[in-house]
């Protein structure tokens, strides 16, 4: 059995200090995976930034959001590349959990209505996994598929795509 703990970048008044002893002590202890959870109008640590923070300092625990709310990141090139850059620098180790959210002061903050976010969701999945899968953008495209999409990172022998997303991409 696998057990994880929680990163607490969403308890107020953590310091970043205790952020990165904690993913270090959750690594030493034998947990498996350390989870995020955020809103963006909570006082808390940003979940992609907070597990990069993690990753710096552990080499086998995987990182995971859960849940981050995929519609408030409306730049969903941009989304893309911030999670595959975290996977690929953790060596492989992100697993992405995306969820809708169900506050309307997070999409209010965001100036995004909360009508439609099961569709942009939708939207932004299957632009994710043809961004992952190497489909061009222009210039500012072919850089995102040779750096994160799916083009190949230098040294690196396979199509590079966050396998724990892609395993559920593949058959959407």
């Amino acid at each position: 059995m696998d057990i994880g703990i929680g990163l607490p970048n969403a308890v107020p008044g953590t310091e970043g200090r205790s952020l990165i002893d904690w993913a270090t002590n959750a690594e030493e202890a034998g947990f498996t995976t350390l989870g995020t959870i955020g809103r963006l109008v909570y006082p808390n640590y940003e979940e992609l930034v907070s597990l990069s923070a993690a990753a710096a300092v552990t080499s086998r625990i995987r990182l995971t959001t859960s849940v981050l709310l995929a519609p408030l990141y409306s730049n969903t090139a941009l989304f893309a590349k911030q999670a595959a850059s975290l996977d690929r620098l953790s060596g492989g180790r992100l697993v992405l959990g995306l969820g809708l959210g169900g506050r309307d002061d997070d999409f209010t903050a965001s100036s995004l209505p909360t009508q439609g976010k099961g569709r942009r969701l939708d939207e932004q999945l299957t632009e994710m996994k043809r961004i992952w899968a190497g489909e061009h953008r222009g210039f500012a495209g072919l850089a995102l598929a040779a750096v994160v999409g799916g083009g190949r990172w230098p040294g690196c022998g396979r199509w590079y795509v966050p396998r724990s997303v892609w395993a559920d991409l593949v058959g959407s």
